[in-house]
């Protein structure tokens, strides 16, 4: 997250995680009013320049204070219209010359267009946060930092599945770590230890997608958990690209830590090489290896790829659940079926 403070009563908050821009919006308004904001005026997408001048100048019977929440700013989208020129001209002089009890914040989902003159005129004096997703890598250390500054440490194991499932993320936002955070401890009581077995047990199916037994059945070559569970992993289309590119990038290192056993390579250098960073990353994919041969795993990834073209280029590849379930009868033999996200004994 940047920061880049200037004008103190007037802000624009700006990101893909539109989470937490909107929780660094309540939190701009709550300290410049010292825990005290009044009721704010809200143009949620809407409103002219008069409108919005009408709102910083108006004050309530009761109190000075005045706080102005402007939603997707249409001037911050796309240039201005002809029309638009001078009214906005006086919009920004009616900002610089806000009162002290007068606070404006913007909000804008995904970053304005820096290149328009009505931008670069309005950042040459608004303060700017900008609200981005962490990396996966970032997650996992962000919620380690949370869990230990209340007295709490991840166990080495838990700190490896936590990053294996963060890694199945393309978006991670902050808020939302911070809310599976507080559910972990409440779930973990007085314990000061946090332990795998807790984390598979407290993570919602939200965070993991169920993408994690799904993969574990998958491999299993249990077709019927597979067929059960496959509406509850891949539920729209942002999900489908997510969780076939996690099938895609598991298959990926199964295939490459094969190669790398069959070159004789050290346990050390397949690490390196797999971007592993803790034996148990390592033990699960020599375990996840072992299920699949070379040529399954090529097979697999062959046909997954057929069906992302055949979508791309029209939909006319199939379904998804077809390349599950061949994969899931290529193996010789069935295994015993286990209940979508249930533990063998």
């Amino acid at each position: 997250m940047a920061v880049k403070a200037k004008q103190k009563n007037v802000w624009l908050v700006c990101g893909d995680d539109a989470v937490l821009v909107q929780a660094k919006k309540n939190e701009l308004i709550r300290r410049y009013f010292k825990g005290d904001p009044p009721d704010a005026t809200v143009f949620d997408g809407s409103g002219s320049f008069p409108e919005f001048e009408a709102a910083l100048s108006g004050q309530s019977l009761f109190s000075s204070d005045t706080a102005v929440v402007i939603g997707e700013p249409f001037f911050l989208k796309k240039a201005l219209r002809k029309d638009d020129e001078k009214p906005y001209e006086a919009f920004l002089e009616t900002l610089q010359g806000l009162s002290p009890e007068i606070f404006l914040v913007m909000t804008l989902t995904g970053r304005p267009d820096r290149r328009t003159k009505a931008v670069k005129s309005l950042l040459a004096f608004a303060s700017v946060i900008e609200c981005e997703y962490l990396k996966a890598a970032d997650g996992a250390e962000r919620m380690e930092e949370y869990l230990y500054d209340r007295g709490r440490r991840l166990a080495p194991d838990a700190r490896a599945y936590l990053e294996e499932v963060l890694g199945a993320w393309s978006e991670i936002s902050a808020p939302f770590l911070d809310t599976e955070c507080e559910k972990l401890l409440l779930v973990a009581g007085d314990e000061k230890v946090i332990t795998k077995a807790l984390l598979e047990e407290s993570l919602t199916d939200y965070m993991d997608q169920g993408v994690f037994p799904f993969f574990d059945r998958l491999l299993a070559r249990d077709a019927a958990a597979v067929r059960e569970a496959e509406p509850r992993v891949f539920t729209d289309q942002a999900a489908i690209l997510k969780n076939v590119g996690f099938l895609a990038a598991q298959f990926r290192r199964i295939k490459m830590w094969k190669e790398l056993d069959r070159a004789g390579r050290p346990q050390t250098e397949k690490m390196a090489l797999l971007g592993l960073r803790g034996s148990w990353q390592a033990r699960r994919l020599s375990d996840a290896a072992r299920q699949v041969t070379e040529r399954e795993a090529e097979d697999f990834l062959l046909a997954l790829f057929r069906w992302q073209y055949g979508q791309r280029a029209g939909g006319g590849s199939g379904e998804l659940m077809d390349v599950l379930l061949r994969f899931c009868l290529s193996g010789a033999k069935q295994k015993q079926s286990v209940p979508f996200g249930g533990r063998k004994g």
